[in-house]
């Protein structure tokens, strides 16, 4: 079990939001490719600094977290691999005489997503069962 986790760093305002959320809802998973849950998340800011140590959050840009919990890396590189934007070569605004890896972002987004692989090191079983899912 490997669970990818999904940085969605979006432009600040109702409609950019929005319409990534929208976005996000469309993206659907073939039934029986390996995952076994997803979760669309964002960050509750509370005032009592105890519940807010994690550094995702910025005045910039809205913090949205994909987490999905897959059967393994090989079963989420066939599911959604597909849809990852590849690196293109492109010259910086900066240095336009080189050339170096960008990715393109949806309008919605104030810089590239950033993903990671978590893999489990150990799991707990709580009294409650998960919830239905909102989406299927």
């Amino acid at each position: 079990m490997v669970i990818i986790m999904v940085h969605w760093l979006i432009k600040k305002g109702f409609s950019h939001e929005q319409k990534f959320k929208e976005t996000w809802a469309r993206m659907t998973i073939q039934p029986n490719t390996g995952l076994y849950r997803e979760m669309l998340t964002t960050v509750e800011l509370d005032s009592d600094p105890k519940f807010n140590t994690f550094s995702l959050t910025d005045e910039a840009y809205t913090t949205f977290i994909n987490i999905g919990i897959w059967k393994d890396l090989a079963s989420f590189d066939e599911a959604v691999g597909k849809y990852i934007m590849a690196p293109e070569r492109r010259a910086p605004i900066a240095k336009p005489d080189t050339e170096m890896n960008a990715i393109y972002l949806q309008d919605f987004e104030f810089k590239v997503r950033e993903r990671v692989i978590l893999s489990k090191v150990l799991d707990r079983k709580g009294a409650l069962e998960f919830p239905e899912a909102d989406l299927s």
